[in-house]
């Protein structure tokens, strides 16, 4: 079975239009949302298999795992039941769930396995690169474990340095943003809980 027959499939099952599905995308991811016509083309079959970014957000927006979206299509992973069996969560390097770009100097990837009830994002800012504030919902926590640079963080009017080695914890209800005020780039590890993104 086609990957997109699959989608068409759960989303009917769900009573979910298309226009509801691509709503539910828009809430959750805003700008960066998948688009009616990538959905439309997908389910055709038009678009073989869709990036894997794009896959997750409809398996997210559908309330399915990644593994489900694929069961019965030529995208199956078979090694996945082995690993599940053994209570392993394995994210191969060329299955991480997208790169997000909040503009030319600063991007967040997904490293962590999509069934996985948290999340792991790697995040690198160029000089002079800075995310959007953002606010999760109550109860989320962020995790930042600085890998190289320098990152400032900002939680409300608070700032704070942080070098390699460094990292912080913070309930992300509150409004919070990364940034890089050196002149050199910084990465860092971000895990955030519960998943959300």
């Amino acid at each position: 079975m086609r990957i997109g027959t699959n989608i068409l499939q759960v989303r009917k099952e769900k009573g979910l239009k298309r226009s509801d599905l691509v709503k539910k995308l828009r809430s959750s991811y805003g700008a960066r949302a998948v688009d009616y016509r990538t959905i439309e083309r997908i389910e055709r079959g038009d678009i073989a298999r869709g990036r894997l970014s794009t896959l997750l957000q409809i398996a997210d927006a559908l309330e399915i795992t990644l593994d489900e979206l694929r069961r019965g299509t030529e995208f199956e992973d078979t090694s996945r039941q082995e690993e599940r069996s053994e209570r392993m969560l394995i994210t191969r390097s060329h299955g991480r769930g997208g790169i997000f770009h909040y503009n030319d100097k600063a991007s967040i990837e997904i490293i962590s396995p999509p069934e996985a009830t948290y999340i792991f994002f790697l995040l690198k800012l160029l000089p002079g690169g800075a995310t959007k504030s953002e606010q999760d919902p109550e109860g989320t926590i962020k995790f930042l474990f600085v890998l190289s640079g320098t990152i400032t963080m900002n939680v409300g009017n608070v700032k704070r340095v942080l070098r390699k080695g460094d990292s912080i914890q913070i309930q992300s209800s509150r409004a919070h943003q990364f940034e890089n005020l050196s002149k050199r780039p910084a990465t860092a590890l971000l895990y955030q809980n519960p998943k959300r993104f």
